[in-house]
Formats: C-alpha cells, sequence, structure tokens
C-alpha cells in the first residue's frame, strides 16, 4: 500500500490480495511509516493486539471476581503458550482477537454503540466471523437483543462496510464471491479444502496451548462457581463453531483463551500460579534458544541471502509462494503451477 499508495485495494507480490479486510494492512502501514519497513514494525500490531487482549482478560474478570483474581486470570493468559506465537506473528488474527474482545465487554457494560464500532474494526481486519463470534458469545452471555439498535448498525455499515462496498463497486462480482463465498462459506462448509484436520486437532491445540495449566483443571473442578457459566458458554460456542467447520487452523481458537484464562484465574491457587510463571520463564528461555538454533539452518534466511548474492533477472516460486521471502528481497516473485513453464 505504501508503494502503490493505493489504500483501497491490497496487494501481496505485485498481485491483488482478496484474501483478507485492509484493517491489518492499515495499522502495519502506520508502523512500516513511524519505525521503517523492518520486522520489528510488521509483528509490532500483533504484539500492541496481545497486550490488549490481556487488558480486556482483566477488565472482564473483574465482571465475576475481586482485582487480584482478575489480575490472575490476566496473567494465566500471557503465560498460555500458542500466546506467544501469535502475539509475534505478522497475521490478522491477534488483532482480530482484540476487537472482537473488546467489543464483547463493551456490550457486557451495555456501551452498545462503542461495541458495534469494536465489532466494525473486527469485521474490517477478518470479515464475517469478527460479527459472528462476539455477537454469538453476547447473546448465550446476555440472551437479550438490547444490542441490537440502529445507531450502533449504522456506525457498523459506514465503519465496517464502506471498503466491502468500495471493493465491490470497483470490482462487482468478482470481489464479493472471492471474498464472501470462496474466501468464507466455501472454506467454512469444505468445499475448498486448504487444511482438512480431523476433530482431534482443537482439542490438541488448545491442550498444548494450556499444557502448563492442565494440572489446574483439579482447581477448576473444585472451587467452580455458578457465576462463571457465561465464560464456558462463549468458550464452548468458539470451540463447536470452528469444529463444524470443514477447515480447521490454529489460530482460530485464540477467541477461546480470554474466556478460558478467566475461569483458571478465578480457581487456581497462587502458590501453583507462581510456579507455573518460573515454568514458562523457563520454557520460554528454551524455546528461544531452540529458535535461535533453528534460524541458522532454517531455509528462508539461506534462499534470501542467497538471492541477494545472485541478483537473478528471473526468479520463480513452484507451486506454492513464501511470504518471508517477498518481504526480506522486496521483490515480486512468480508463481509456477509446471515446471514446463520455468524457462
Amino acid at each position: 500500500m505504501i508503494e502503490t499508495g493505493d489504500f483501497i485495494v491490497p496487494y501481496y507480490n505485485c498481485q491483488e490480495r482478496f484474501e483478507k479486510p485492509p484493517l491489518l494492512y492499515y495499522i502495519t502501514a502506520l508502523s512500516f511509516k513511524v519505525f521503517g519497513v523492518n520486522e520489528f514494525s510488521a509483528r509490532l500490531p500483533s504484539g500492541l493486539a496481545a497486550t490488549g487482549v490481556c487488558i480486556m482478560v482483566y477488565l472482564l474478570g473483574l465482571e465475576f471476581m475481586d482485582k487480584q483474581r482478575a489480575l490472575y486470570g490476566a496473567l494465566v493468559y500471557c503465560l498460555l503458550v500458542h500466546n506467544w506465537i501469535e502475539a509475534r506473528a505478522a497475521v490478522p488474527e491477534m488483532t482480530l482477537t482484540f476487537f472482537m474482545t473488546l467489543g464483547l465487554y463493551l456490550f457486557i457494560k451495555s456501551r452498545f454503540t462503542l461495541g458495534w464500532t469494536s465489532i466494525a474494526l473486527a469485521f474490517l481486519t477478518k470479515g464475517p466471523v469478527g460479527v459472528v463470534l462476539p455477537v454469538g458469545a453476547y447473546l448465550l452471555w446476555k440472551r437479550d437483543l438490547r444490542f441490537v439498535q440502529l445507531k450502533g448498525l449504522v456506525i457498523f455499515a459506514l465503519l465496517g462496510g464502506s471498503w466491502y462496498m468500495a471493493m465491490i463497486a470497483k470490482y462487482t462480482y468478482k470481489y464479493f464471491y472471492r471474498f464472501f463465498i470462496y474466501e468464507n462459506i466455501m472454506r467454512y462448509t469444505g468445499q475448498r479444502k486448504t487444511h482438512p484436520f480431523g476433530l482431534w486437532y482443537y482439542p490438541m491445540v488448545v491442550s498444548v496451548s494450556y499444557v502448563l495449566f492442565i494440572p489446574a483443571l483439579y482447581f477448576l473442578k473444585k472451587n467452580w462457581h455458578q457465576r462463571l457459566s457465561p465464560l464456558l458458554w462463549w468458550a464452548g460456542f468458539v470451540f463447536v463453531f470452528f469444529s463444524l467447520a470443514k477447515n480447521r487452523l490454529h489460530h482460530y481458537m485464540l477467541f477461546l483463551y480470554p474466556p478460558l484464562a478467566i475461569m483458571t484465574g478465578a480457581t487456581i491457587k497462587r502458590a501453583y500460579l507462581r510456579v507455573v510463571t518460573v515454568l514458562a520463564v523457563v520454557l520460554l528461555v528454551g524455546m528461544l534458544a531452540l529458535a535461535a538454533n533453528y534460524e541458522r539452518i532454517r531455509f528462508v534466511p539461506r534462499a534470501v541471502q542467497l538471492i541477494r548474492e545472485k541478483s537473478p533477472e528471473r526468479l520463480f516460486f513452484y507451486k506454492s509462494d513464501d511470504a518471508a521471502i517477498v518481504f526480506y528481497t522486496r521483490r515480486c516473485i512468480e508463481t509456477k503451477e509446471d515446471r514446463t513453464n520455468l524457462k
């Protein structure tokens, strides 16, 4: 966007990109303007979004318990392994999770106009899922329709829908079909198979992320209180919604972690949380050491170095591209499906 000056149509690798809405691109472009085009700037939006979700976990926790327990919930959220990965990834999921969590919190506090504003931003981040998940969680939590108000819906339509209308006006049915039908409905129903993992996949993802707190399920069961039920409905809705989808990706579970962290924080023992915090630091240091070692043998840095040294006039991806290579080499690389066309 910075290079083309076109802030309506997203581009990737010199081609129009219809797969995702533009909000993360806007935020990242701002980060590039402030800090330069580099890896830190690309990852910064997700890091800030993760920090925002942590704050929202604390504020939502106050709806159920005292400040100390709410703080426990926020700490649990920060110690979930999956969040460490997504908080540094230059992808829209953590930004989406922040706006959905903020929107749900504002709905719970009866700040419906602001809530619709946040959900409009979630819609601009990832599309329909940014509306379905927070609205569904709210309905299961409160079971009322007070959030359906004209002012909020108008703000949602103007803020969340104007960019989509601009894209449809420019590309007509081509964009509507590609994004809403192909990328959303067909991906959900399995007509477009990209990540067709089995029903075992999400239990595994959540278990790995929650690995440090699996023993704490004992405290959750022992100290369970009925007032925490809305959180269980929220987490259950996210899990079931994505389990019904025919394509499954690990970061779809991110909106499940806030209620899981709050429930854990409400019931966990302080001594156990201290032990887990120490274990998490050790685990994180170990992961960083492994990552540093892996970086030396990883394909992408070696490929980027070779491309910079050789500066080939013609360069192609075969069958699938790699966004990291495109980013680090700062050049467009065509993808070929047939080796006979590589000459």
